[in-house]
Formats: C-alpha cells, sequence, structure tokens
C-alpha cells in the first residue's frame, strides 16, 4: 500500500492538478450571448478528471479542486481519459515533484 500523503503534499499536488486542468481549449465550441447573439469562437474549459476508487470504482471530478472526501489513493490514480487513451496526471505530477525534490532541492513544507 502507497504511504498516505502529507497535506502539503496533496494540497499541492492538487493545486498543480487543478492548474493543468484549466488548460483545455477546443476553438470549435461557439459561445452566444444573450438574445442568441454569436460573441465569438472557441471556448476554455475544466478537462475532467477521472479517479479510481479502492473498490475499483471510477468517480469523474469536474469541479474545480479534488474533494477532501476523494482517498489518497484515490488522488494518486487521477488520468484524464482521451477516448481509448489516458494520461495519468496525478502519478506525473507527483514524479515531478520527486525529480524537483531529489535534483533541485525543493522542499514541501507542512
Amino acid at each position: 500500500m502507497p504511504k498516505k500523503l502529507s497535506k502539503s503534499r496533496r494540497k499541492l499536488l492538487v493545486q498543480l492538478e487543478g492548474i493543468l486542468g484549466k488548460e483545455c481549449y477546443n476553438g470549435s465550441i461557439q459561445n452566444y450571448g444573450p438574445g442568441g447573439s454569436r460573441e465569438a469562437e472557441g471556448r476554455s474549459f475544466r478537462y475532467p478528471l477521472t479517479v479510481r476508487e479502492t473498490d475499483g470504482e471510477k468517480q469523474k471530478i469536474r469541479s474545480f479542486t479534488i474533494p477532501e472526501n476523494i482517498s489518497d489513493e484515490a488522488v494518486r490514480s487521477g488520468y484524464y481519459a482521451f477516448g481509448a487513451n489516458q494520461l495519468d496526471v496525478m502519478s506525473g505530477i507527483e514524479r515531478i515533484l520527486s525529480f524537483l525534490e531529489e535534483k533541485h532541492g525543493l522542499v514541501i513544507r507542512d
């Protein structure tokens, strides 16, 4: 069983994923304002994060942050689904943090 995340490490993982997840943009989305007038093309959106609970159940998170009641194990499992592909975003962010700690002296304070 993986070790428990410290509060500060979990908070940082969640914050970094939130930044990344809000960087999605689709130029084909049409935006319409009041009265049906077309305002602009394209829209940014929050890409949904999928997490796997310990019982194997999958949960999509569309809110701008991961709820506190999601377990550390589920947080670590977070990924973005792209059709048949997936990007294990939380695992990737955790590996980046470990790299920065080991190679560049990053200290995540509690």
